[in-house]
């Protein structure tokens, strides 16, 4: 359940780039999900806490992958 904060956008740009690295096997997907929780630790301190809602990283990365497929027409 969300608790009505959007998403960050640079976080969920950094998913989608983490997806097609992950899409092309250039990292693991546990990999991408440790990166993107490191990354969005450090974006969501202090204030932006508050304005941010945090996600769960490995859902965010393999909804991008999702979408991507999705968009191709699978």
């Amino acid at each position: 359940m969300t608790d009505g904060r959007p998403i960050n956008p640079d976080v969920d740009f950094q998913a989608g780039l983490l997806a097609a690295k992950v899409a092309r096997r250039v990292i693991s997907l546990d990999d991408a999900a440790a990166e993107l929780s490191d990354w969005q630790t450090r974006t969501l301190s202090g204030p932006a806490a508050e304005q941010w809602r945090t996600v769960e990283p490995r859902s965010l990365i393999v909804t991008h992958m999702m979408n991507r497929l999705l968009k191709r027409g699978y």
